[in-house]
C-alpha cells in the first residue's frame, strides 16, 4: 500500500470517528448548557441591571461557594484571600482557637474542644451549638467556612454566639486566638508540668492513657508512654478517647498498629469503588495488656478509626456511648492557577468489618453508623459537664486542688501524692476499670 493511500485511510477514519462522536458531544454540550445556562443568565442580568456596577468576580466566587455547600458540611472553597492562612494552618504554624466541629441535627456543633486550648479555656464544651461567629450566622455555612472565620493572628479575639448543650439560652463568649496545646497524650494524675502518673491501680496493674487529639507528634508521645508502661509490667490499659475530635488519620493508624500484629486496620472507598487499604505490621506491636477503649458522642474521625478497628479485631472492649459518626477522606485540590482550592470529600473510611463510620443517608436509615460500644454507659448532661470541667482543671492546674470524685462513685485508689490532681472517676471510667480488673 502506498504512503498516499495510507494517509487517506487515516484521514477517513478520523473523519468517521469525528462524525461518530458528534451526537454524543452535542448531547454533552446541551446538558452543560441546560445545567449552567441559568447561572450565566443570572450573572448577565445582575451585571446589566444591579443598582451598583459589578466589576469583580464576587458573583463567580459566590456561585462556587454555593455549589460546595450543596455537598457535605466538610467540603468547602478556599478563596485566594484565604490561601495563605490555610497554608500556614496546615503546617502547624498558624494560630486558632482549638476546636473540632461537625454538623449535628442540622446545626454547627462542637465535637470537642482541644484540651487546654483557647476554646476550652474560654468555656466552650462538647455539644455546644455555634450560632454565629463575630455576628455572622452559621445557619448556611459549612464547617470549612467557619474554620476560615476562626483563623487569625495570635492574640486576636473572635466572638462566638453559642448555646450550651441542654440549654435554650444563647450567650456570647470571646475567645482569644492562640497556640493550641500539642501535649495530647496525658495520664490520670497530674504530677506537674509535663509529668503524669499513668497508673490507676498499682496493685492490679491497670494503666490509663488519655489521648485528646491526633496531631503530628501524638504517636511519638504515645510510644514513650508505652515504653514506660512496659517497664512497669502493666496487666491492663484503659485508652480514653472521649472528647477526642480526631486529627491526623495516619497517627490513628499507627496507634492501632501498636495493638494488633496483622490484618486490615482501615480502608478507604471512593464512589468508583477504588479501595486503599492500611494494614498492621508485626513489628512494634504492644499486644500483652488487656485493652479497654472509652468513647462518647464527642469521639470523632481518627478516634473512631482507633476504637472501631480495635473493636473489629476483638482486641479491645469499647465502653461508653455511640461516637459522633465522622469518617471522611478529604483532598485539597488546587484550581488551575493555584490561587484558590477546593477542600473536597472524596471517600469514606471503612472498618475491617466493612462498616462505614461516617453518618451517611444510607446508614442513618439502618442506625448503623459511628462506633457502637460493646458496653453502653450513657452519662447525663450534668455528668458530661463535670467530666469536662474536671479535665480543664487538671490540665491547667497550677495549685493542685483536692481530688474529687463523681457522686456515688468511690475512688479506686488514693493518689500517690496527696496534692496531685486526678481526673474525675465517672460512671464510664468506673465501668472500664471494672472490666480491666476482671
Amino acid at each position: 500500500m502506498s504512503r498516499r493511500n495510507l494517509i487517506w485511510i487515516v484521514v477517513i477514519i478520523a473523519i468517521a470517528l469525528m462524525f461518530y462522536r458528534l451526537p454524543r458531544m452535542a448531547a454533552e454540550q446541551d446538558a452543560v448548557a441546560r445545567s449552567y445556562g441559568p447561572l450565566v443568565e443570572v450573572d448577565t442580568l445582575i451585571r446589566q441591571n444591579y443598582v451598583e456596577p459589578i466589576t469583580d468576580d464576587r458573583l463567580v466566587e459566590g456561585a462556587v461557594r454555593g455549589m460546595m455547600r450543596q455537598l457535605d458540611p466538610y467540603s468547602g472553597y478556599i478563596g485566594p484571600e484565604e490561601m495563605e492562612s490555610f497554608r500556614r494552618s496546615t503546617t502547624g504554624r498558624f494560630i486558632g482557637i482549638g476546636v473540632e466541629m461537625g454538623i449535628n441535627h442540622g446545626r454547627l456543633t462542637v465535637i470537642a474542644p482541644i484540651e487546654d486550648g483557647p476554646a476550652m479555656r474560654a468555656g466552650l464544651r462538647a455539644g455546644d451549638v455555634i450560632l454565629a461567629v463575630d455576628g455572622k450566622l452559621t445557619d448556611d455555612l459549612t464547617v470549612s467556612d467557619v474554620s476560615g472565620l476562626l483563623r487569625g493572628p495570635t492574640g486576636s479575639a473572635v466572638e462566638l454566639t453559642i448555646r450550651h448543650r441542654g440549654s435554650e439560652e444563647a450567650r456570647d463568649i470571646t475567645v482569644a486566638r492562640g497556640p493550641v496545646s500539642v501535649h495530647v497524650v496525658k495520664g490520670f494524675r497530674h504530677l506537674g508540668p509535663g509529668r503524669w502518673d499513668y497508673l490507676l491501680e498499682r496493685d492490679t496493674g491497670v494503666a490509663y492513657i488519655r489521648v485528646s487529639s491526633f496531631q503530628g507528634n501524638t504517636i511519638d508521645d504515645f510510644d514513650r508512654v508505652l515504653d514506660e508502661l512496659r517497664g512497669i509490667g502493666i496487666k491492663a490499659l484503659i485508652l480514653d478517647l472521649r472528647f477526642n475530635g480526631g486529627g491526623l488519620v495516619s497517627q490513628a493508624i499507627d496507634m492501632v498498629d501498636r495493638f494488633i500484629s496483622e490484618g486490615l486496620i482501615v480502608s478507604t472507598v471512593t464512589r468508583r469503588q477504588a479501595v486503599r487499604e492500611y494494614r498492621a505490621h508485626r513489628e512494634g506491636s504492644f499486644c500483652d495488656a488487656r485493652l479497654v477503649v472509652l468513647v462518647n458522642g464527642a469521639s470523632a474521625s481518627a478516634a473512631e478509626i482507633v476504637a472501631g478497628a480495635l473493636q473489629a479485631h476483638g482486641r479491645a472492649t469499647v465502653v461508653g456511648s455511640r461516637s459522633f459518626g465522622k469518617g471522611v477522606v478529604q483532598h485539597i485540590i488546587h484550581l488551575r492557577d493555584r490561587s484558590a482550592a477546593l477542600r473536597l470529600t472524596v471517600s469514606y473510611y471503612t472498618l475491617p468489618n466493612g462498616r462505614v463510620v461516617h453518618k451517611t443517608p444510607a446508614n442513618t436509615a439502618t442506625n448503623n453508623w459511628g462506633i457502637i460500644p460493646d458496653v453502653e454507659v450513657v452519662l447525663t448532661d450534668e455528668e458530661l459537664e463535670a467530666v469536662q470541667e474536671s479535665r480543664r482543671l487538671v490540665d491547667g492546674a497550677v495549685e493542685y486542688p483536692t481530688t474529687q470524685y463523681a457522686s456515688g462513685v468511690p475512688a479506686t485508689t488514693a493518689p500517690t501524692e496527696p496534692t496531685a490532681p486526678s481526673i474525675l472517676v465517672d460512671r464510664q471510667l468506673a465501668k472500664a476499670i471494672d472490666i480491666a480488673t476482671r
